[in-house]
């Protein structure tokens, strides 16, 4: 036990627990772009009481400070990080070596090890270099964003790869933003329940057929936006005093699809007209909230609801929809919006949401979504797209995304890391998304 161990051609891994043996009184993490990584490496490998020490440079000066303050407050008894500024000398041996060193020099008792996971290549070159040469005795380890394993190096043996099981390191969404700096606008927390999940279940009933989407669409946009969008300002809804004045809608258009009027009884529509205020009334905050549930909305809520429905063995913690990120220079304003986003363990999974069909607006959509799931998750998150496109753009959709973004190695085998689901995916969406997480489970071992 605490070996890799050979049994008919499997390799099994050394269970969660044997992380203890691993585990030091001082930690060296290298800070890169995304922190993340450094912080499920101090959840992991350092003591009780033990003592993080941040190597960072001017370029990540900010995230070093913020994550000393997060360790800092987190419930698992660790002493306040310490700080080895490089500054502009990400690259430079000499001043690395002497940086670590002088630290190491002050460490008169106890483990030490080494986590090179984020950092410059050169940073970690010279930090192993310095501190074998100081102290051979070190662990050194870094975590394999492919495999989701810690891997604890040897210098004169085969390295130990330790699975991360997603129940051993639960980071909250809340905790993953905040390790970047990024807030919730004002007055704009993620929901955690999907809103009117049953009448969000019956609109992806009927947009699984094109023709119904497109039908659907088209009242969006020649009906609901035409009267309920601010006439300055068309990106804008109605202020809720305007909103209220509009008595109905007229569904007129729609009253010949039995696919769609079916669907409608779910959120109160009755005979030819549709009303805000009675939707709101279903469990919706505000006349706007009504319009842009009916405009979109809907679909990020329904999502949330397949996502939850996934079974507990997945262990799948936390989840949530409508992630709107302020503009730290103008707190009024929205950096980027994220639709839905779930974890497993310290793995971000994102999820983009679109009612469009049209494989150009998806495509864009999800580029964006992989942009920002990766600043956030590092090379372990996830992303997919759900959309209203058909089975065969879809298909290319995928394909044109993931050449572009996940290319198929020498091997050949192409992981799943990136996920479209269409039209025809939508009444079996929670296991789908479900048998997307197995397969990304596959790829890891």
């Amino acid at each position: 036990m605490g070996e890799t161990v050979e049994k008919d051609g499997q390799t099994s891994f050394m269970s969660t627990s044997e992380f203890d043996k691993y585990k030091v009184d001082h930690l060296f993490l290298l800070i890169g772009e995304n922190p993340l990584p450094n912080y499920v490496a101090a959840r992991l490998l350092l003591n009780n009481g033990g003592t993080p020490y941040l190597v960072y440079t001017s370029g990540t000066d900010k995230s070093a400070k913020r994550l000393q303050t997060i360790l800092k407050n987190e419930p698992i008894g660790l002493k306040e990080a310490q700080l080895v500024a490089l500054n502009d000398y990400e690259s430079d041996a000499y001043h690395i070596q002497k940086e670590i060193r002088d630290k190491l020099n002050t460490i008169t008792n106890g483990t030490i090890g080494l986590n090179y996971t984020g950092g410059t290549k050169a940073m970690a070159v010279h930090a192993y270099r310095t501190v074998f040469s100081e102290c051979p005795d070190t662990v050194f380890s870094y975590l394999d964003p492919r495999r989701l394993e810690m891997c604890i190096d040897r210098e004169n043996a085969p390295r130990i790869p330790i699975k991360v099981k997603p129940a051993l390191v639960p980071v909250k969404l809340a905790k993953i933003f905040q390790i970047h700096g990024w807030m919730w606008k004002d007055k704009s927390e993620p929901i955690d329940k999907p809103e009117l999940p049953e009448a969000a279940k019956a609109f992806a009933a009927f947009h699984n057929n094109g023709e119904l989407v497109n039908l659907w669409r088209d009242w969006c946009n020649e009906v609901l936006r035409k009267v309920a969008r601010d006439e300055k300002d068309k990106n804008k809804w109605k202020k809720e005093t305007k909103l209220t004045e509009l008595s109905t809608l007229s569904i007129e258009k729609l009253k010949s699809k039995e696919g769609i009027m079916s669907n409608l009884i779910h959120l109160g529509v009755v005979g030819e007209d549709l009303s805000l205020q009675a939707i709101k009334e279903k469990g919706l905050q505000s006349l706007e909230a009504a319009c842009k549930w009916l405009d979109g909305e809907w679909l990020e809520h329904y999502v949330l609801q397949q996502v939850q429905e996934i079974p507990e063995d997945l262990s799948i913690h936390d989840s949530a929809t409508s992630f709107w990120i302020r503009n730290p220079i103008d707190p009024k304003n929205t950096k980027f919006q994220f639709d839905v986003a779930f974890m497993r363990g310290y793995q971000l999974f994102a999820i983009s949401c679109t009612t469009i069909a049209r494989k150009s607006d998806c495509k864009l959509k999800l580029f964006e979504a992989y942009i920002r799931a990766r600043q956030l998750g590092g090379d372990e998150a996830r992303v997919a797209l759900v959309c209203c496109a058909s089975e065969k753009d879809v298909n290319a959709l995928e394909t044109e995304i993931v050449n572009v973004f996940n290319p198929a190695p020498e091997s050949g085998k192409r992981d799943r890391k990136i996920a479209v689901f269409g039209r025809e995916d939508l009444i079996d969406l929670s296991s789908k998304i479900e048998a997307w997480v197995k397969q990304n489970d596959k790829d890891a071992r």
